[in-house]
């Protein structure tokens, strides 16, 4: 339902203390219609081999590179 679109996003907006400038409520609209379907993946469960942080290795971020 388009109304009820409207009416979770601004919801959402108000609760979150933001008040989009005038003209952008349609773009926001369109993007969180295209957005909420994806956040099931977001808010689901992850272990440790899915945090980003652990892709670095230490010691090639430190390593002097002759600079």
């Amino acid at each position: 339902m388009p109304e009820d679109d409207e009416r979770e996003l601004e919801a959402a907006l108000a609760r979150a203390g933001i008040t989009p400038p005038p003209g952008r409520m349609r773009g926001l609209l369109a993007a969180y219609r295209d957005l909420r379907p994806m956040l099931p993946l977001l808010r689901g469960p992850r272990d440790a081999a899915a945090e980003p942080a652990g892709i670095y290795s230490f010691d090639n971020i430190t390593r002097d590179r002759g600079a």
